[in-house]
């Protein structure tokens, strides 16, 4: 939800099944950012409007539910995130996000460090619009002083007008230490815009 001022409000939830495998997680948040510094470089207007600033400011809560192999684990997480932009030739868009999470397993506090950096490109081909885009996001766990886990991430979104967008995705996850330690994912997630509140 859009703000005056250039604030924002985002809420999200969601849920990841496993197949031919034991696992479900469950999660939701509630965050506010604030956006500095329009794109000024002519390009189509995504109907994400963090992607249309040069710089996000955001932070939040959320909490994430995980059931595996008959285990379950309750994680909380305050998250502050720092993301800049900028529009390339043949519009491309460039974003590198910053993201340290306060988290806390089953009661046991840990830090952790992502960075993503992101390609996408918006088209519009005979009034239909698709944006297919790829993130590349290493994570860096503070407390073993070591980069321990990666996500290769390829999807597109498909935006109706500028009330929502679905986004399809394939997301690859390396992580030696976690268990199992190689994820294969396709997902999709379905977003909703307001516009600014009067």
């Amino acid at each position: 939800m859009e703000f005056p001022s250039h604030l924002r409000l985002l809420a999200f939830s969601g849920v990841e099944q496993g197949i031919d495998y034991p696992y479900q997680q469950w999660y939701s948040a509630v965050g506010l950012g604030r956006q500095f510094k329009r794109i000024t470089l002519p390009h189509r207007v995504n109907i994400d409007p963090d992607k249309e600033f040069r710089f996000l400011l955001a932070g939040g809560y959320e909490f994430l539910r995980t059931i595996q192999s008959g285990k379950v684990k309750n994680e909380d997480r305050l998250a502050i995130e720092m993301t800049f932009s900028s529009r390339l030739p043949a519009e491309f868009l460039v974003q590198d996000r910053n993201r340290v999470e306060f988290r806390w397993i089953n009661g046991t506090y840990s830090t952790r460090y992502r960075n993503r950096l992101l390609l996408q490109r918006d088209f519009l081909v005979h009034g239909f619009r698709f944006s297919p885009y790829g993130y590349v996001e290493a994570f860096y766990d503070i407390s073993k002083a070591s980069w321990n886990e990666e996500w290769y991430t390829g999807g597109i979104q498909w935006p109706y007008r500028h009330i929502f967008m679905l986004d399809t995705y394939y997301q690859r996850q390396n992580c030696p230490t976690c268990n199992p330690a190689y994820w294969n994912v396709a997902g999709l997630t379905l977003n909703f815009y307001f516009g600014n509140v009067k």
